[in-house]
């Protein structure tokens, strides 16, 4: 009979793993995280969005705009919502004046922006030159704390039939229509 070692710590979680290195920067400052919501995509029912964004500005309370310098444009940014546990997080700090805010605006280029609903649907994006997302709790900024942010999206979670959508698809039949031979002969 053999005997096999089992090591029971190596499925043991570290307290202090990697994964939660992006919540501190390298000052070891919290991240700030922002949950932001869309009205567009509350009534379209939206679960993903793939947006090709020429720049972003943050608006203050009293509607004001901020670009922010940083951000490169021409980017497709693939937006998923919470219910995937990805985000989008920023490289370098916000330089914002003091103030509080309450939207992200995301200036978009007229062509490359589509939706992909709960069932997975694809729906290509016209006619909007820019998406307003709501800060969901605000953004404060106090002093000379330029800060990193997290940035979180509410969206629509997937059904479960669209997980089996692409399996079910095999089995369905095309939609072809044949002609009969007795109707062509007219």
């Amino acid at each position: 009979m053999k005997y096999r070692r089992v090591y029971p710590t190596i499925w043991q979680s570290i307290p202090f793993s990697l994964d939660m290195m992006d919540q501190w920067d390298n000052k070891g400052n919290r991240i700030e995280e922002l949950t932001l919501i869309s009205d567009i995509a509350i009534d379209k029912g939206v679960s993903e969005m793939l947006l090709n964004v020429s720049h972003i500005s943050v608006l203050d309370n009293a509607g004001k705009e901020h670009e922010m310098p940083n951000f490169k444009g021409n980017k497709a940014l693939n937006l998923k919502g919470m219910h995937t546990g990805l985000y989008l997080k920023t490289k370098e700090a916000l330089e914002l004046p003091v103030g509080n805010y309450s939207t992200f605006r995301f200036y978009l280029n007229g062509k490359g922006n589509y939706f992909f609903n709960k069932e997975k649907d694809m729906e290509a994006v016209y006619g909007f030159p820019y998406m307003d997302f709501k800060i969901q709790n605000g953004l404060a900024i106090t002093g000379n704390d330029s800060k990193k942010v997290i940035l979180r999206f509410d969206f629509e979670p997937y059904s479960l039939a669209s997980y089996f959508k692409p399996f079910l698809n095999l089995f369905k039949r095309s939609k072809t229509m044949s002609h009969k031979w007795a109707n062509s002969l007219n």
